[in-house]
This record gives C-alpha cells, sequence and structure tokens, in this order.
C-alpha cells in the first residue's frame, strides 16, 4: 500500500510526459484571435492583389473552372489523399526509428489511424498560422499511444528535415530540366528559397547533433529533460534513410501527378513533365511560408505566376490568364479547402479527435 509521494528527483523524463500537452488546441478560440484574423487577411489581400495585377476576367475564369472535366478532377483529389498513405507509412518508419514499437511496450495506431492525425494535423495548419497543426499532431499521438510528445515532434522535424532536402533536389533537377541553364529570375528566387531552408535545417540538425550537451545546458532545467526527448526523436529518425526517402521521393511525385490532372480536367494537355514537376513542388514549398494558414494567398499568386512564366517560355500550351488562375483555384480546392471540408468532419466526428 505505502508508495512514494512523488517520483524520484533523478528521472527527469517523468516531469517532461507529466506536464506535455493534455488538451487539444481550442481552435473555435484561435480562429478569432488577432493574429489568425490577420493571417487570414493577408493571404486574401495577396490573392486579390494578384488578380488585380494580372488583371483577370473573372467571369472568364469561372467560365474555365464550370468547363472542367469533373472525372478528371476527382482523380487528382484521389491521387492527393493517396499521398496521406505513403506519408503515414514514413511516419511510422520515423516513429519505429525512435523506439516506438511493440517490443518496447508501445501500441502505435494502424497506418489508417496515423492517416487521421496526419488529415487533422494539417486541418489545424489550413486554419492556424505558423504551422501549429503540428504540435497538434504531437498531442494527438501522445493520447493515442501514450508516448513522449516532445520525441514524437522530434520525429516531425525530421520529416520536415527529409520533405525540404528531396523537395529541393528535385526541385533543382526539374528547374534545370525545364528551363535550362539561364533560369527566370522568379525560378532563382524559389531554388534561393528551397536552399535557404535546406541549408537552415541541416545546420541546426548538425549543431543538435555535435552541441547537444551545451544546448540543454543553456536551457532552464525544466526544459533540458523535455529538449532531450526532442533532440533524441530528431537524431534518431533518420535510420532506413533509403526507405525514407523513396516514401519522401513517392509523395512529390504525386504533388505533380494532381497538378497534371489539374490541368487536363481543364482542356490543358501539352505540358513538359518537368514543368509540372517544377510548379507542383514550388506549390508545395510555398506552404511552408508561416504567415498565412498553408500559405494562403503565397501558393496561388506563385502558381499563376509559374504557369504564365512557363507559357511565355512555351512550355506549357493554352495557358491564358484565366486558365492558370483556373488551375490555382481547383488545385487548392483540393489541397487547402478539401482539407477543411474533410478535417472538420474528422474533428467533430463522435469520439476520438
Amino acid at each position: 500500500m505505502d508508495r512514494p509521494l512523488a517520483p524520484p528527483q533523478t528521472e527527469a523524463p517523468a516531469p517532461e510526459e507529466e506536464t506535455g500537452p493534455s488538451a487539444p488546441p481550442a481552435l473555435g478560440a484561435r480562429l478569432v484571435q488577432p493574429r489568425t484574423l490577420i493571417s487570414f487577411a493577408v493571404g486574401f489581400a495577396l490573392l486579390a492583389l494578384a488578380i488585380q495585377r494580372l488583371d483577370v476576367n473573372l467571369a472568364a475564369t469561372w467560365d474555365v473552372v464550370r468547363g472542367a472535366n469533373v472525372p478528371l478532377y476527382l482523380l487528382a483529389l484521389v491521387v492527393y489523399y493517396a499521398a496521406f498513405l505513403f506519408r503515414s507509412l514514413r511516419w511510422r518508419t520515423l516513429l519505429r526509428n525512435v523506439g516506438f514499437r511493440r517490443r518496447e511496450g508501445v501500441a502505435l495506431p494502424p497506418v489508417a489511424g496515423l492517416g487521421r492525425i496526419l488529415l487533422l494535423s494539417w486541418f489545424v495548419n489550413c486554419l492556424l498560422p505558423a504551422k501549429l497543426g503540428d504540435a497538434y499532431r504531437g498531442y494527438l499521438l501522445k493520447r493515442d499511444a501514450d508516448v513522449s510528445f516532445s520525441k514524437t515532434m522530434g520525429t516531425v522535424l525530421a520529416e520536415r528535415i527529409l520533405d525540404l532536402l528531396v523537395l529541393f533536389g528535385l526541385l533543382g533537377i526539374a528547374a534545370l530540366v525545364a528551363f535550362g541553364a539561364a533560369l527566370p529570375g522568379a525560378v532563382v528566387s524559389l531554388m534561393e528559397l528551397a536552399l535557404a531552408l535546406a541549408v537552415l535545417l541541416i545546420v541546426g540538425l548538425v549543431a543538435m547533433r555535435l552541441l547537444g550537451g551545451r544546448i540543454r545546458g543553456w536551457l532552464p532545467h525544466r526544459l533540458q529533460g523535455k529538449y532531450g526527448l526532442f533532440e533524441e526523436g530528431t537524431l534518431q529518425s533518420f535510420r532506413a534513410l533509403p526507405t525514407l526517402a523513396a516514401y519522401t521521393t513517392v509523395i512529390w511525385l504525386m504533388e505533380a501527378v494532381r497538378l497534371y490532372l489539374v490541368l487536363l480536367s481543364l482542356g490543358v494537355w501539352r505540358a513538359h513533365p518537368a514543368v509540372l514537376l517544377f510548379v507542383g513542388l514550388a506549390g508545395a514549398l510555398l506552404t511552408t511560408v508561416p504567415f498565412t494558414p498553408a500559405g494562403l494567398g503565397f501558393v496561388e499568386s506563385g502558381l499563376v505566376s509559374l504557369l504564365l512564366l512557363a507559357a511565355g517560355l512555351d512550355l506549357i500550351g493554352g495557358m491564358s490568364t484565366a486558365v492558370a488562375l483556373s488551375v490555382a483555384l481547383l488545385d487548392r480546392s483540393i489541397t487547402y479547402i478539401s482539407l477543411v471540408v474533410f478535417g472538420a468532419v474528422l474533428h467533430l466526428w463522435p469520439g476520438k479527435r
């Protein structure tokens, strides 16, 4: 019957588990916070500015959208959500790499359960700026599998690093194949953004590997255990690297396939394959802009500009301004609006959420 009143002081990880997130973010309250409202205002302002600058005929754009081939559009939707299978398999590999295995006493959700968590986290990212859905992902896995929140967030960071490194490599190859050695200024700017993000993450990873002890020493005592688990989760995630790289490459190639199907649905049949890959990856890169939810405003403007640029270089046929905007709107109806709709259903569904 007797038991200690408090855990031994020498066990650093225990407080981290007890003080981790115990409740999901209050989405309704966060949606009406000034920061969130401002981020949406910025996104819609950017989109309105792009439409005004390009002098788009909205009536003509609506006619193009209404004429879309529905089966091809639905196929693009299927391809987009099929990619979540590979995202779930990749995340399961990352989680197993850090010791979240049954033989270690951890019962991870099945692949479908991990996919549900991923969809909910992306849903939150579509509503709130600064990628707050990533923290929601950590909360959901902690709740469902009783694992360390900090170590889980380490796997999320590792996933971001993998995404950016593979994206940068594919983006560079696609740019050189599509545009040749004389890269347009807009393409160079996107490449520089991808390179800067990749270098920043690599430098952070190396610093974590070489200076982990010092970094912990600089932190307040109550955060040292949490950082230790976060560091462990990040660094241990990169086992089975060929498998992780293969999953990531498939995920990014499916981005190009989805965009191609959207183009086909609007009657755009002639497009350089490398351009499709570059534009699809560029759109994904712009979703990382933290100032608006899921890059709202930045992605749409970027897609229209790149499509018109490629059309001007005769790399895509039949691409008017109205068609370019229609492509951007239809594509974002898949990667943004559908996520909000499906995510809301999952979030409000009775039971776990």
